[in-house]
């Protein structure tokens, strides 16, 4: 026999604890077919491994459901996992099987994040950053940076970020608005010597 507790997570999902260790979320829906109720109580080693099924298959809906707003990293969706909660094995498991299926592709992830963020005029140093936010592995920022991050692209997002800089700041006026812009611009992973001289080339057309 094993010991149950629930705990309540929402409204209508429950937290499912098996001789006190976390095994994952259940909604009462499923749970009532169990006659189970949120005080300590005992249950045999067969309906224990039903009970664990139920949980995986559960868990298993709700990863799908989370990756199928969006491209996801690894990371992610072991973040995810790991806040529903679920013990580790499951989601390792569950991960693994999202790989297996091609639902979960790291090298597409990054792909697209980057594509994505170059759209909004991210910088390349920036773009980096996020991606090393994902956990995604070095050598694969690298190299998507180098597929996608093209010298035309480099100067198309410094001349917009300029251009924004200087809008943003055309109350000032001589070395403060400059100072300003490289103040701004360096925040959004630009370095000096990127955008000097567009700053420069800009302001003497004005």
């Amino acid at each position: 026999m094993k010991k149950i507790q629930l705990k309540n997570k929402s409204k209508a999902v429950f937290t499912v604890l098996i001789e006190d260790e976390i095994w994952g979320i259940l909604p009462y829906k499923v749970l009532r077919f169990f006659s189970l109720k949120p005080d300590s109580f005992e249950i045999d080693d067969i309906q224990t491994e039903k009970l664990k099924e139920e949980i995986e298959i559960y868990v298993w809906d709700k990863l799908l459901n989370y990756i199928s707003y969006r491209e996801r990293s690894t990371w992610e969706c072991r973040n995810y996992l790991r806040l529903l909660p679920v013990p580790a094995e499951m989601m390792v498991r569950l991960n693994n099987k999202a790989h297996d299926l091609n639902f979960v592709n790291d090298e597409r992830f990054a792909e697209i994040y980057v594509q994505d963020l170059i759209r909004k005029g991210k910088s390349r140093r920036e773009i980096s950053n996020k991606l090393f936010e994902k956990k995604i592995p070095g050598h694969l920022i690298e190299q998507k940076l180098q597929e996608c991050f093209t010298m035309e692209t480099k100067e198309e997002i410094i001349d917009q970020n300029v251009l924004k800089a200087l809008r943003k700041y055309s109350r000032f006026s001589g070395k403060e608005r400059k100072e300003k812009c490289f103040n701004y611009l360096s925040r959004r992973g630009f370095a000096y010597s990127e955008v000097n001289e567009k700053i420069n080339e800009l302001i003497m057309k004005e």
